[in-house]
């Protein structure tokens, strides 16, 4: 049974990381906040400008050829976006087919599977640790020889 120091130390370092999480929470949070008043900052001031570039472009060339010109910059400014997500779409479906290539080529390891780990422990129990060690480390070294062996064919 744990004593009461032990107990008040586990709650200390539980206390300590949910405080770092609460506190980088805090601050994306925050971040986050901050980072939508300036979007929509920024979002009123180019509507302001544009307005104002209106106005000017307005009295000098007309309404109508104003509006087409406002239209032709929006429809170029869209046409961009839309190839910057093709091409970007392109990238992750790329990186997602090499991932998988790379996925597929990866051998599981033989040590890693579950049956093996069982019978290298009932192994290790049916022979003493150090008659198991001992063996295991054997094999090991066997297993690195016999893979270079591999690889260089």
């Amino acid at each position: 049974m744990l004593g009461a120091a032990d107990r008040r130390r586990g709650q200390a370092v539980f206390e300590g990381i949910i405080e770092r999480w609460r506190t980088q929470i805090d601050a994306l949070v925050k971040s986050g906040l901050w980072a939508t008043i300036a979007l929509c900052a920024l979002a009123a001031a180019f509507v302001f400008f544009g307005a104002a570039v209106f106005v000017v472009a307005q009295a000098e060339f007309g309404t109508v050829p104003t509006f087409f010109g406002f239209a032709g910059f929006f429809l170029v400014i869209a046409l961009i976006a839309v190839i910057v997500l093709g091409v970007i779409r392109r990238r992750a479906e790329r990186r997602q087919a090499e991932i998988a290539r790379a996925a597929a080529k990866a051998r599981p390891q033989w040590w890693a599977d579950p049956a093996v780990m069982s019978a290298g422990l009932e192994l290790s129990k049916t022979l003493g640790a150090r008659r198991a060690i001992a063996i295991g480390v054997v094999a090991f070294l066997i297993g690195l020889l016999i893979s270079r062996n591999i690889d260089k064919t």
